[in-house]
């Protein structure tokens, strides 16, 4: 058996499981604000693991959040297709915005707050004016759920995910496609951009992990076989040097954006895993997991300094960095069976 960390501490108080959780910071204060199948969101403080406050208005479970970087403005979306824009200081709800049918899966702001993206199973992407609620591009180019989607780091661009096995990206001024659909063999749940933006990196129901050239939309060599089951959530440390990725096979795992490889010990947990956060500092990990529907935070800075010579910034470095590292060949790690999406979630 590979060898696991323990986590520092565990935050529970939610009624069911956790979908997403994210660190946010007010001033000096590290919170992690968590949605819930419980129909809440909640904020948790970090000093002291106690819960601080809780958000009740959604009349339905609630999957998607992003929090705006002063960490004033809390959004949820939930299964009923509402997004709520919450004042996170009165807890008083600032907006309602109703115009998905279907559950809402992912949100996130632009890197200027201006704008929201969500991302639902109604089959559509929608872009919304952050400060008005009006809806700005409504996308349905997609063929299936669209479960992901992500602004690129310099704004410039949004990337989805869907359940059609393909990622796309668009112009975030104009909402069209910029350039072919990148494909996958599996449904993909998860995307992250590098801090450059110059590269994406996608998680699958088949365990796979993708990396691609945004620009071009090349495949920057063989996928990596990270997971046996459905990777539900991809996060990647704020120097871009980490990627952790969260499991329904009971595990979240770090990877050094590098060499691909696995960095540090396994986070294992004994439910099934649906979120994963890196601290602003990139030294904690938050994971979400239906173990006893709990937060569990990790402490990830030892596992830098026992793995340090795993880690270089090359990834986000030109292409003739990634093009050597291709050449060398991708080590497979396993091969994961294909795993459906559960149907209770």
């Amino acid at each position: 058996m590979e060898p696991s960390l323990s986590p520092t501490r565990s935050l529970r108080g939610h009624a069911d499981f956790v979908p997403k959780a994210v660190f946010s910071k007010n001033g000096n204060n590290l919170k992690i604000i968590s949605t819930s199948l419980d129909k809440t969101v909640r904020i948790w403080d970090m000093d002291t693991g106690e819960q601080e406050s809780s958000f009740e208005g959604h009349d339905s479970r609630i999957y998607g959040l992003a929090v705006s970087m002063d960490g004033r403005r809390i959004v949820s979306g939930a299964e009923d297709g509402k997004i709520i824009i919450w004042d996170a200081d009165t807890k008083e709800i600032i907006r309602c915005l109703s115009h998905h049918t279907d559950w809402v899966i992912c949100i996130q702001f632009s890197p200027d707050e201006k704008r929201l993206a969500s991302a639902s199973t109604d089959g559509t992407l929608k872009i919304w004016d952050a400060d008005t609620g009006e809806l700005v591009f409504d996308i349905d180019d997609h063929q299936d759920r669209v479960w992901t989607v992500a602004f690129s780091p310099n704004g410039t661009k949004i990337a989805s995910g869907s359940f059609d096995h393909t990622v796309r990206i668009w112009s975030a001024a104009t909402g069209k496609q910029q350039i072919q659909p990148l494909i996958h063999d599996s449904e993909v749940y998860s995307i992250v951009w590098s801090p450059d933006s110059r590269r994406l990196i996608s998680g699958c129901g088949d365990g796979q992990i993708y990396f691609w050239s945004a620009p071009t939309g090349a495949q920057l060599g063989f996928p990596l076989r990270a997971h046996s089951e459905i990777i539900m959530l991809l996060a990647i440390s704020p120097d871009g040097e980490l990627i952790a990725s969260a499991s329904t096979d009971h595990t979240a795992k770090l990877w050094s954006t590098s060499t691909r490889k696995p960095f540090g010990r396994i986070l294992q947990h004994a439910g099934e895993v649906n979120t994963v956060a890196f601290s602003p500092d990139g030294q904690l990990v938050a994971t979400g997991s239906d173990e006893n529907m709990a937060i569990f935070l990790w402490d990830i800075s030892q596992e830098s300094t026992i793995m340090a010579h795993a880690v270089s910034p090359s990834f986000i470095s030109p292409a003739s960095n990634i093009t050597s590292y291709i050449d060398q060949k991708v080590p497979i790690l396993f091969q994961p069976p294909l795993h459906q999406h559960r149907t209770n979630y």
